[in-house]
């Protein structure tokens, strides 16, 4: 159970208009009062620590104290994060462009430092390049990337100036995707989040997510409108349907028509395999969600999450089941 200090500065940062919201979502999909939900959300506060989008996004409004139970919460996510992960390193991941040259073997194509670079380094970075992708070397969700279309600027003197206007420092050649990737959704490179937890020299897999762009955006985040869904490691195939940040559910992607379940992952066992031994260059940073993206040749990381959060991997809609992860880290952290 939580601690009283902790549970007051949830209480005080709570923002009482998205609290509404999501007494209203709650409603919507149980029938219940606000009141008889608000009241509920304080007692799964309170009993397994958890805040008022755990309560909506996990589906607890449908759940037996039992079932709750093996929910990685807020809370508890806060003591996983604090056993296996020395936050003193963050700035490997959170830095892109460190992350770019620590994982430089992993990531599969060329980047670049926008911020430093000469206009010559640049010039020869964009020969041959129909579009590049660039970044903030700092953010999360997919915010501030933007996809250029080098044909668009006179010249890459005019190019590299909007770059550096944006403060766009991270630079790199696009991804080529599978085939059987792109079918799902062409417009944006629809990449896997793959999360790996070093616990005594083995490298464990949490879960396995496949994250979708939508509406012809080239960001596959749910920040930024994507979409994602439940993939079975053993199988390689997806099994669940999908849904975004605001609850809603596809059965088949809204673009493409491509049913989800049952649809085959390319090269699964690879992409484990990369995020595994990716987990075991800095083991100082043991609970990693890897964005890894498969390409005709292989799979290829894009980046490293030190923060992985509980949002992607227990969502209602991909586990009918109602069983949550704190059973898995109670089991391999021996809590």
């Amino acid at each position: 159970m939580p601690s009283i200090k902790y549970l007051a500065r949830v209480i005080k940062g709570v923002r009482f208009d998205k609290l509404n919201y999501i007494l209203g979502v709650v409603k919507e999909k149980s029938g219940h009062s606000k009141l008889r939900s608000f009241c509920d959300i304080l007692w799964c506060s309170l009993r397994y620590g958890a805040g008022y989008y755990d309560y909506a996004m996990f589906g607890f409004y449908a759940m037996n104290g039992k079932q709750r139970n093996t929910y990685l919460t807020r809370v508890r996510n806060k003591k996983v994060f604090e056993l296996m992960n020395d936050y003193s390193i963050g700035n490997e991941f959170d830095d892109k462009l460190r992350f770019n040259a620590r994982f430089s073997e992993f990531i599969g194509r060329k980047y670049l430092d926008g911020e430093h670079c000469s206009l010559e380094e640049f010039k020869e970075f964009i020969q041959d390049q129909e579009s590049i992708f660039a970044k903030p070397n700092h953010g999360d969700c997919g915010r501030g990337i933007e996809k250029l279309k080098v044909a668009d600027y006179a010249d890459a003197e005019e190019l590299l100036r909007y770059i550096r206007q944006k403060e766009l420092s991270i630079l790199e050649h696009c991804i080529r995707q599978h085939p059987q990737m792109a079918k799902l959704n062409p417009s944006s490179v629809n990449s896997l989040r793959i999360v790996t937890d070093l616990v005594d020299d083995t490298v464990h897999i949490a879960y396995v997510m496949v994250k979708l762009g939508t509406g012809g955006g080239h960001c596959d985040n749910t920040g930024q409108g994507g979409i994602l869904c439940r993939v079975d490691e053993t199988t390689g195939k997806i099994r669940s349907v999908a849904t975004d940040d605001f609850f809603h559910i596809y059965e088949k992607h809204p673009d493409t028509g491509v049913e989800f379940v049952g649809y085959e992952i390319p090269m699964l066992n690879e992409a484990i395999a990369l995020a595994k031994k990716a987990a075991l260059v800095l083991p100082k940073m043991r609970h990693v969600g890897w964005d890894v993206a498969i390409t005709p040749d292989g799979p290829v990381i894009i980046e490293g999450n030190e923060y992985p959060g509980t949002d992607l991997c227990q969502l209602a809609p991909h586990y009918p089941e109602k069983q949550g992860l704190w059973p898995y880290y109670k089991k391999i952290l021996k809590l």
